[in-house]
């Protein structure tokens, strides 16, 4: 009885170790992303991060409340004329030229033209703590918006036609959720959390793919070049931008 106890005991405590992405476990990266560059970003806590269909601009948004047009070593191209309240997240649209931004204590999705003049804006029926809401958004190939809620409770929304929220699920697969890029899979996204300090491959139906460690603190927007084989990241602690290399991306 007493072996018997014994083993009951570690099969438990495997199981608990072993848990389904449970946020607050310790978690080990499947892998390490190849960092290839670090650029110094001269805008204070960039926060937020897309990329043009061609792969050779980047878009993010400041402490400062304003949208940025970068190159890909970080540099300012333009500075758009769009000025928010507490802008987060931000996603290219290829279809019309086009930026879609959320604005995290408003829970607001906005949408831009690349000058930075206002198109619309959309409030979404979210509560919750003022700096714990909207952090990322991405539009797939389908012309579908998806949203990020940063914590308590971190959610992940699909947005419908006219922007309300058309479904929702709580994530507990990290500590917080930061950033968010649509992964040109149905169904399958790549996600950032500040807080776990991970980049995650996140599939709606089996869970978590890939868990990638960052070796760097407060990551808060990503840009996925799939034909480069690049992933940008930016860091609003760190004020700046690294490449990563990762050859799976390449068609």
């Amino acid at each position: 009885m007493r072996n018997a106890a014994i083993i009951l005991a570690l099969c438990m405590g495997v199981f608990v170790a072993c848990g389904k992405d449970g946020a607050g476990s310790a978690q080990r990266a499947d892998d390490r992303l190849a960092l290839v560059e670090e650029y110094a970003v001269d805008i204070k806590e960039p926060s937020g991060l897309t990329i043009d269909a061609a792969g050779k601009r980047l878009w993010t948004v400041g402490d400062n409340e304003r949208v940025y047009e970068l190159d890909l070593q970080g540099r300012i191209r333009k500075v758009l004329d769009y000025r928010g309240r507490d802008p987060e997240g931000i996603s290219y649209d290829p279809s019309d030229s086009t930026l879609w931004l959320v604005e995290e204590r408003r829970r607001e999705v906005v949408h831009i033209d690349l000058d930075g003049t206002l198109l619309l804006s959309r409030s979404l029926d979210l509560e919750g703590e003022a700096n714990n809401g909207l952090e990322g958004i991405c539009r797939d190939e389908a012309g579908v918006l998806y949203v990020l809620n940063e914590k308590e409770p971190g959610l992940f929304m699909r947005l419908g036609s006219d922007l309300s929220i058309e479904s929702s699920e709580i994530l507990e697969f990290a500590d917080d959720y930061s950033g968010l890029f649509c992964a040109g899979q149905r169904g399958v996204f790549w996600v950032l959390s500040d807080q776990s300090e991970m980049l995650y491959r996140w599939d709606r139906n089996s869970g978590v793919l890939n868990r990638y460690e960052l070796p760097f603190p407060s990551a808060e927007g990503l840009a996925i070049d799939a034909a480069a084989g690049r992933i940008y990241i930016v860091s609003d602690r760190a004020a700046k931008l690294f490449v990563f290399e990762l050859s799976s991306l390449k068609p």
